[in-house]
């Protein structure tokens, strides 16, 4: 009786498995493994940067200075520098502004004042165009001094799922 109960219960378990395998191979399905960092080129001047794939951040970023909000046509753009110290050819972009996000300060950026629970950044946000894997896309990017950063575009989350991106965090220039 025991044995036949030990049974139930394996075949059970062997049959969660396969359910989860299938459930797991038909969301990975169509999509492409890529390294935690890839490189990436900026169009139109075809400027190549590396980019950190981060599944842990929501939006996208591209490391910027210079940035200068101003209206033209009754329309909000902004111009800036892409800037980062692996950059040798900084580009300039004027582009309009599409939005702005409300990013959460880290702890460890020492800008949260005493007393202060969370602090935020409102940054701008732009429609880049991009090539990711010889495809070009077209990506929103939120505007940040990324300098000090290990590079100076980050793709989260959403763009990463739009791209149909899984993230191997043990490979690196996979492409």
């Amino acid at each position: 009786m025991k044995l036949k109960k030990m049974m139930k219960n394996f075949v059970f378990i062997l049959l969660g498995i396969a359910v989860s395998t299938l459930i797991s191979t038909h969301f990975v399905k169509d999509k492409s493994v890529y390294g935690y960092i890839e490189p990436v080129t900026l169009l139109p001047d075809a400027i190549p940067v590396m980019a950190k794939l981060d599944t842990g951040a929501v939006t996208a970023s591209i490391s910027a200075k210079d940035i200068h909000i101003y209206k033209k046509n009754d329309k909000e753009y902004v111009k800036f520098e892409v800037s980062h110290p692996d950059i040798q050819q900084a580009p300039v972009y004027n582009l309009p502004v599409v939005g702005f996000s409300k990013i959460k300060n880290r702890a460890s950026e020492g800008t949260m004042e005493e007393g202060e629970l969370e602090s935020y950044d409102l940054r701008p946000i732009v429609k880049m165009s991009i090539y990711f894997d010889g495809e070009p896309h077209n990506v929103k990017v939120n505007l940040i001094d990324r300098s000090h950063f290990s590079t100076p575009m980050l793709l989260g989350r959403k763009i990463l799922e739009k791209l149909n991106v899984v993230v191997d965090g043990a490979i690196e220039n996979s492409i």
